[in-house]
């Protein structure tokens, strides 16, 4: 793709503390029982990763140190809202506080909303789970190819993101943008920003999360409905379950951009035009509140137990929080901590994350929504609220900490070998161990014995490994579902990466060369991984160095109209103007419908 600012992600804030106060929504907690929780909550915030002794955190201290304006949550206990409260400001520049009826962007929580609204058709005998859903497409058909011959995508395929179907995403468009049809996004035609929606793999046999699959169900009901989807959905679910804050429509009417919060960068800096807007709106186009979407988890938890059928009944509503295929149902993630199982799924629009999560069987949960990129505060909330009601088997374990003569540290420093293309530096800082990935920030390793570490910020461990001879010569990474081997790497032995990034272009590309040869299916060499990282150091204005790697991507994928727009984009971004036209004509070349290289070729041969 050639919108920069949509392949990238930058987790750095920098707007001033002065800027930022905490407010309190005037809404309050029903019970003084429930006023006792919320504080404790407030107070309780937890890691990842939990170590005996630590103290929990603030609220008001994570969101400064994540640099978030606002934040907003809605606590379920015993299948009813306990309590909802909003923290800090709308919008960085306005200061307006946010309030529990503020709406934010629900990102990928959209989908769940909208598969209760696709499953109500189903009831309705408007569509089928399990038939071709080019049968219901009346407006665009899912084009046919090799991988349709045996199996056509259903519509239970794309509630469950099993139908082979590319595109995870989308990165909306900017409020001064041109704004296409449902159909030209599918198609990926002008003035779409993504690729067309299009099947690569036989239906049914892998799950792969497909928001381009998402998009063809809102088609789909469109269709079947000649109505708008916004209506479609209020009608269906919003206005059923009382949840009045909340819409579909894209762009958001004035009325209700009123009672909505702006996004934010990770740089403190708010997106431009304030919101994207999203005509992918089964996939992102939600605007909500926690408490309506509390409202909507409240009524599946019930619908589940028989309690409750203001929209499904409970067979179909089993069907949402029931795995499909690997752990996702027709519309939730399926979490299973221990035996108690959770449902739930995240979301993030330019500026916005969210979090869904509630147990399956218990009426207990939470949703946390901030206006800002970066999320890990969501995570943290959560983990406060699990404490704090007692969670079935949510939280990990906490960790005792011993403590290890400094000297025996210095057995473990020096380089270790993940991958072909990644490297774990393993470093000794004031009788502290470090460990530093290829392409990630040094985080701090925790001793749980003498050869066994585990990671400050995530739940990964780390033994060291001694040889025959006593030398400490590899690391086992244990982490959630796996584990893997890293073993010790001497002297000036360099992975491509490295050699990239210390100008040896030439050595690098034998390197990437080699592990195509040898392991094609590596995701080091992966077209994405590589695009990624091109993307990476042209944020850091390295871009002879981001040139080098889409020139790698180009040799490994020359069939890849992407590689050829991205490298084009460097070119451009480094001056080279008649570089930058061949690559966008090869773009073109090997797909016309690529409508981003259509604008950029234009600017460039000023047309």
């Amino acid at each position: 793709m050639t919108r920069f600012v949509s392949k990238i992600l930058v987790f750095l804030y920098i707007f001033p503390f002065a800027s930022f106060s905490v407010s309190l929504a005037q809404s309050s907690p029903e019970t003084s029982g429930a006023d006792s929780r919320l504080k404790r909550v407030e107070q309780g915030l937890l890691p990842a990763v939990l170590v005996k002794g630590d103290p929990s955190w603030s609220i008001e201290e994570r969101m400064k140190h994540y640099k978030v304006p606002g934040l907003s949550v809605a606590v379920i206990n015993n299948h009813k809202i306990d309590w909802a409260r909003s923290y800090g400001v709308t919008d960085i520049e306005i200061g307006e506080p946010v309030t529990t009826e503020t709406l934010f962007q629900a990102g990928s929580i959209s989908k769940p909303v909208a598969a209760m609204v696709a499953l109500k058709k189903v009831e309705q005998g408007k569509l089928t789970l399990d038939e071709n859903i080019n049968n219901k497409l009346t407006s665009w058909k899912l084009p046919d190819n090799e991988f349709t011959a045996k199996k056509k995508v259903t519509l239970a395929n794309l509630l469950s993101h099993t139908g082979g179907l590319t595109v995870h995403g989308f990165p909306g468009y900017a409020i001064n943008e041109k704004i296409p049809t449902l159909q030209q996004v599918l198609d990926g035609a002008e003035p779409a920003n993504t690729a067309p929606v299009r099947v690569d793999m036989e239906p049914g046999t892998k799950f792969r999360y497909s928001g381009g699959g998402t998009t063809i169900a809102q088609l789909a009901i469109m269709d079947i409905e000649k109505k708008p989807f916004p209506q479609i959905a209020s009608d269906t679910v919003l206005k059923p379950l009382n949840m009045t804050n909340s819409t579909y429509s894209q762009p958001l009417p004035n009325d209700w951009r009123k009672k909505a919060a702006s996004g934010h960068r990770p740089d403190g800096k708010l997106v431009e035009g304030k919101i994207h807007i999203y005509p992918e709106m089964q996939a992102a186009g939600l605007w909500t509140t926690p408490t309506d979407l509390a409202k909507f988890a409240i009524e599946v938890q019930l619908s589940v137990a028989g309690r409750s059928n203001k929209v499904l009944s409970k067979e179909m509503t089993e069907k949402m929080v029931t795995p499909f295929m690997e752990e996702v149902g027709l519309g939730f993630f399926v979490e299973k901590h221990g035996k108690a199982l959770y449902f739930g799924h995240g979301g993030a629009d330019e500026g916005f994350r969210a979090e869904l999560l509630v147990n399956k069987d218990k009426g207990y949960g939470a949703v946390v929504m901030a206006n800002s990129d970066n999320g890990q505060i969501l995570r943290e909330v959560l983990r406060g609220v699990a404490r704090e009601y007692g969670w079935d088997e949510f939280l990990p374990a906490a960790h005792e900490i011993v403590t290890i003569d400094s000297t025996k540290l210095d057995e473990y420093v020096g380089r270790f070998q993940v991958n072909p293309d990644r490297v774990l530096t393993v470093t000794k800082v004031d009788s502290r161990l470090y460990a530093e990935p290829t392409e990630a920030p040094r985080v701090e390793l925790l001793p749980l014995s003498e050869i066994s570490f585990i990671r400050r910020d995530q739940n990964i461990q780390y033994t060291f490994v001694k040889n025959t001879a006593g030398k400490v010569d590899s690391i086992q990474i244990r982490f959630p579902g796996g584990a893997s081997q890293a073993m010790r790497i001497f002297g000036d032995t360099q992975i491509p990466y490295e050699m990239l990034m210390a100008g040896k272009a030439v050595e690098a590309l034998e390197g990437y060369r080699r592990i195509k040869k040898e392991k094609p299916d590596a995701n080091v060499i992966a077209e994405a991984r590589l695009n990624t990282l091109g993307y990476t150091l042209m944020r850091q204005n390295k871009l002879p160095e981001a040139i080098a790697i889409f020139k790698v991507n180009v040799e490994l994928y020359p069939n890849s109209w992407n590689v050829y727009d991205s490298l084009g984009e460097a070119y451009m971004a480094n001056g080279d103007k008649e570089l930058a036209i061949t690559n966008y004509k090869k773009s073109l070349e090997l797909n016309p419908k690529n409508s981003g290289g259509v604008q950029m070729l234009k600017k460039l041969e000023g047309k």
